[in-house]
């Protein structure tokens, strides 16, 4: 019983010294590749975050076009659709003044035969107040639909122009929400790469204590110099 106890008891032999040096060729390995990885994770984030900076950057340039461009198609259609109302209401004019000039002639034809007849006064007045009074109401009309077609025009003209202008506005918000976005994610990569490169050298370091023959090294230095 004594004997076993002083062989349980007894020290172990020292490691030898090639086998040592593998012990710490192997563990210096595992760390120095732990230290890599960790470099590369680290690194990779912050190339993620780098990607996402420029995806945010080119997204803000693209938006900045499309908006430029929605307001310079907004402000081409506002030119074209006053356009178009102002030549509306010139056509109403133009009908207006062909209204006139026919009720001229009508007036001029109708004293020309009383004349013509010996007729004063009586029957050819009644005619031209009728005249007068008939195409001065559709006078009336035309002019009322010449304001309408202006009123209306400018109208959709200018809803045409902010339509273009809020498309702008749209488009750079969405812009700026977007590259924030990217902005954070970039960040949140970053860090994530950091964490990962912790954890990576946390790991090597644990499998170098545990790999490294720490044991064997102290006893082989008690031997040097005992």
């Amino acid at each position: 019983m004594a004997s076993r106890e002083n062989a349980v008891n007894a020290p172990q032999p020292a490691q030898s010294g090639s086998s040592m040096i593998g012990a710490g060729a192997l563990a210096g390995a595992g760390l120095f590749a732990s230290i890599g990885s960790a470099y590369a994770s680290k690194a990779q984030g912050y190339l993620q975050q780098a990607g996402y900076a420029a995806q945010a950057t080119e997204n803000l340039r693209l938006a900045g076009l499309r908006a430029d461009k929605a307001v310079e198609y907004a402000e081409l259609n506002y030119e074209r659709r006053t356009f178009q109302t102002e030549l509306e209401a010139i056509n109403y004019k133009i009908q207006a003044n062909t209204l006139l000039r026919s009720l001229s002639k009508a007036n001029a034809t109708a004293r020309a035969r009383a004349a013509a007849n010996g007729v004063s006064g009586g029957s050819s007045f009644n005619i031209q107040a009728t005249n007068v009074r008939n195409v001065y109401q559709d006078v009336g009309i035309v002019d009322l639909n010449a304001m309408v077609a202006r009123v209306f025009g400018m109208e959709d003209a200018t809803n045409i122009l902010k339509a273009g202008y809020d498309q702008s506005n749209y488009e750079r918000e969405a812009s700026i929400a977007n590259a924030r976005s990217l902005l954070t994610t970039g960040r949140y990569a970053a860090q994530s790469g950091g964490i990962l490169a912790t954890a990576q050298l946390i790991e090597g370091g644990i499998g170098f204590a545990k790999t490294f023959p720490t044991s064997g090294v102290i006893q082989k230095t008690k031997d040097i110099f005992s």
